[in-house]
């Protein structure tokens, strides 16, 4: 199964649920509402016989219009289990329950993140900016738009959103408006303007960091909001002139 099929199946799999749950209630309604109006007893004992006949309880007495209800209820019950148990079965199989309950525990912990740091790219410089901050013990998350590069991530322990920091959804999931600090390490240098406008935006407080692959667009990063702007060539070159000494 393929990294997309196997994202859509996990989230697919809440949706099965309120679509059981809803299904249901529908029968419930619908044996409830049966009972009464053909036998005329109460809501309370029509539940009850609901009930019963979802247990495969069925009563001997039952007139041709009571026991068709009843084997319509029985029938719609056997499949609504099956089709539930099925689902289950399929998301152990293919280990996407394990998955489904790991993105729903992550997803807890994201909602309850304050004072964070964002990063917004897991290349190989946002990895190293997550190793650094890893060893100080911030609170961080990671969000990549490159399912070969979350899922390397994953493996290695992060926080990850999968998605683009370009989208303003990717940046409410990774709660930026409780955020301290966005650290911007996408290569793309106009994305991380149109990244940095929006951030400022969503949180006019937070401190954004950008990475800056061209030199004449730092301006436009600072006057964007980012606080602080790294061009790695001319870092690069800084470093080379001082192991020179010159």
């Amino acid at each position: 199964m393929s990294r997309s099929a196997e994202v859509k199946e996990v989230e697919e799999f809440p949706k099965r649920i309120r679509i059981f749950i809803l299904i249901m209630i529908l029968l419930f309604i619908a044996g409830i509402f049966g009972f009464k109006l053909i036998t005329g007893i109460s809501f309370g004992d029509s539940f009850l016989r609901t009930l019963q006949t979802l247990a495969f309880i069925f009563n001997e007495e039952s007139t041709i219009y009571e026991r068709l209800l009843e084997i319509f209820l029985a029938i719609v019950g056997v499949f609504i289990i099956w089709w539930v148990l099925w689902s289950i079965a399929d998301m152990l199989l293919d280990g996407n329950l394990r998955k489904y309950l790991k993105t729903r525990f992550y997803s807890f912990l994201i909602k309850r993140m304050k004072n964070h740091i964002i990063i917004v790219g897991g290349g190989r410089v946002g990895e190293e900016i997550a190793k650094v901050i890893s060893v100080k013990k911030i609170p961080f998350l990671i969000i990549e738009s490159d399912p070969a590069v979350a899922s390397s991530l994953r493996k290695k322990k992060y926080m990850i959103i999968e998605g683009s920091g370009l989208n303003e959804e990717m940046l409410k999931k990774a709660r930026i408006e409780k955020a301290l600090k966005l650290i911007i390490a996408s290569p793309n240098t106009e994305d991380n303007v149109m990244i940095t406008l929006t951030a400022k935006e969503m949180n006019p407080k937070i401190e954004v960091h950008s990475r800056c692959e061209k030199p004449s667009l730092v301006s436009k990063l600072k006057k964007a909001g980012a606080k602080i702007v790294t061009v790695p060539e001319i870092i690069a070159g800084d470093k080379i002139a001082d192991d020179l000494g010159i």
